[in-house]
């Protein structure tokens, strides 16, 4: 982007009070932000983003790269924690409670909100303990039968147990990366998360693992709440219920899927999903 075209764009934010849409749903919310800033030291990269996630929702984030939307999904369950100059202003509430309060168990907040990487991280241990690391640590079954069930579950829900039941105790690197990808959904899985986050799950995999993911995706959301970052605006349209269009750190738009691809409010998202810029 040339600079005139960012100056330009950056003037729109100017004195910024516009609506964005139904960022605050009628209905209960899983999750929400309100007026969530996020600073990497000087650097803003975050402006004031008030968004509710519902329950059993997929919400899809997308914009241009460097726009925020990775920034802003990995506050939801304080992965920025790990960066020493990032700070948080705000709220992010989980069923109401603010997950950066500071008597917020961290462990247990990322228990029950799960992440799903850009690239498939299996542990270097078997596929059986890849799934059952999470149950363990977090002691939530205290016989190996139920560990075995736990593990059977989630790679169940994850549509891969038919593809690895018989090599359990083979390493998890073995595996394709569409495979290894469900693998780790379902070690998100095994500690019974409430949400489950997805920053551009897909982009290291080919077709036929996209659509694979894309279809396991329909199917969790009938249990768990899905927040996904995307950079393919027809993955958003796929898989999503509702859209958050992002641009140099502001929400500039959220609503049901259908209308941001077919009549957006915003010119900025209009010019994004028509392709004139991004």
């Amino acid at each position: 982007m040339n600079t005139s075209v960012k100056d330009t764009m950056e003037s729109t934010f100017a004195g910024w009070t516009e609506t964005v849409g139904n960022a605050m749903l009628e209905g209960e919310a899983r999750m929400s932000t309100r007026n969530t800033d996020v600073f990497y030291g000087d650097k803003q990269a975050i402006f004031g983003v008030d968004l509710d996630i519902g329950k059993n929702e997929v919400l899809a984030m997308i914009g241009p790269s460097g726009c925020g939307k990775s920034t802003f999904l990995r506050t939801l369950n304080r992965m920025n924690d790990t960066i020493d100059i990032c700070k948080i202003k705000g709220e992010i509430l989980l069923d109401g409670e603010n997950i950066y309060d500071k008597n917020m168990d961290v462990v247990s907040l990322r228990a029950r909100v799960g992440m799903v990487f850009q690239k498939p991280n299996p542990f270097p241990k078997s596929i059986y303990d890849n799934v059952a690391y999470g149950p363990r640590i977090h002691g939530l079954v205290s016989r190996r039968a139920e560990l075995d069930e736990v593990v059977e579950t989630a790679l169940r829900k994850a549509s891969i147990w038919d593809e690895v039941k018989d090599r359990l105790d083979q390493p998890a690197t073995g595996l394709s990366g569409g495979q290894q990808q469900r693998l780790c959904i379902a070690r998100t899985i095994a500690v019974s998360p409430e949400v489950i986050l997805m920053d551009e799950p897909c982009s290291a995999l080919d077709p036929i693992a996209t659509a694979r993911i894309e279809e396991l995706i329909a199917e969790l959301s009938e249990n768990y709440t899905i927040a996904i970052v995307t950079h393919s605006m027809q993955q958003a349209a796929r898989v999503s219920t509702r859209t958050a269009y992002f641009h140099l750190g502001r929400l500039i738009e959220v609503g049901s899927t259908d209308k941001i691809f077919t009549a957006p409010d915003h010119k900025l998202t209009e010019d994004y999903i028509t392709g004139r810029f991004g």
